[in-house]
């Protein structure tokens, strides 16, 4: 009795664990987050179909008060932690594209920043002048961002500009962290940008269906000391599968084939020349 009993309990917390490593989008959880990274990050809640207009997202690693939601037309709005999560909309001017969010703890010697990006799929402007606007004093600002139904992916490589009270920063060491376990990191040039390489650590099976394909959790990190004060911040969002992982194997036979088929004629041509 007690060995089946302990058995079940087994059971109902493995399912729990692996339900919640993943929300419906394949997007790490808040939970899920700790475990491969202390950075700062901001999360979006699992859960909240038909509210596109106003998801759901925490911070995680950081005690942060608010998150403060910047608009791509240029608007601004914060929006207080409540219970460990808050509800955000588009600030006014309200419109649809990349929004940029931000969170963050600060004591007199330290500050500390968590950023990410939402996209909202109603109409709205490129996130051009957005990512130009300083948000805080140290910063990882992507350039540019994956363009609509994009995402970064493994293998690929992306620019990121890292930038102090509005200016770029040359020779600035850039950490990434991944939920699959890479470790690296990268300098920016003298225009302040690191070029980052996507790393191509899936497993050789993982697969995703149309419009649904593996993800994982990725975070950059950068820090700078000024006088008393010592600044970090992070920027953290999502990586796919790359898109040559499944056609690279399947061109590669169907070339194979092909090759095949076209050596039969002259294969024919061979035999039968011996015959005569």
């Amino acid at each position: 009795m007690h060995r089946t009993t302990l058995l079940l309990t087994l059971l109902a917390a493995t399912a729990s664990a692996f339900a919640q490593q993943h929300d419906q989008h394949g997007r790490p959880p808040a939970a899920a987050t700790t475990a491969w990274t202390t950075q700062p990050l901001i999360v979006a809640v699992p859960g909240g179909r038909g509210e596109r207009a106003a998801p759901q997202f925490r911070t995680v690693g950081l005690p942060a008060a608010e998150i403060r939601v910047f608009g791509p037309r240029g608007g601004e709005q914060a929006f207080p932690v409540e219970a460990g999560a808050t509800r955000l909309r588009s600030p006014a001017p309200e419109s649809g594209n990349y929004h940029w969010l931000s969170a963050w703890a600060e004591t007199p010697a330290h500050v500390a920043v968590a950023t990410t990006v939402w996209y909202s799929s109603n109409p709205g402007p490129a996130p051009v002048d957005l990512l130009q606007h300083a948000k805080s004093e140290l910063e990882i600002v992507p350039d540019p961002l994956p363009r609509e139904h994009a995402n970064y992916r493994e293998s690929e490589k992306w620019r990121f500009i890292v930038r102090y009270a509005g200016q770029p920063l040359a020779g600035q060491l850039v950490r990434m962290e991944t939920e699959r376990g890479t470790r690296t990191s990268f300098t920016t040039d003298s225009e302040g940008v690191a070029t980052v390489l996507f790393p191509r650590d899936f497993p050789p099976d993982a697969k995703g269906e149309e419009h649904n394909h593996a993800n994982a959790g990725f975070v950059l990190s950068t820090e700078r000391q000024d006088g008393d004060r010592h600044f970090v911040t992070a920027f953290n969002h999502i990586y796919g599968l790359d898109g040559e992982r499944g056609r690279s194997l399947g061109w590669g036979a169907a070339f194979g084939l092909a090759g095949m088929l076209g050596a039969l004629p002259l294969l024919r041509r061979r035999q039968n020349g011996k015959e005569q």
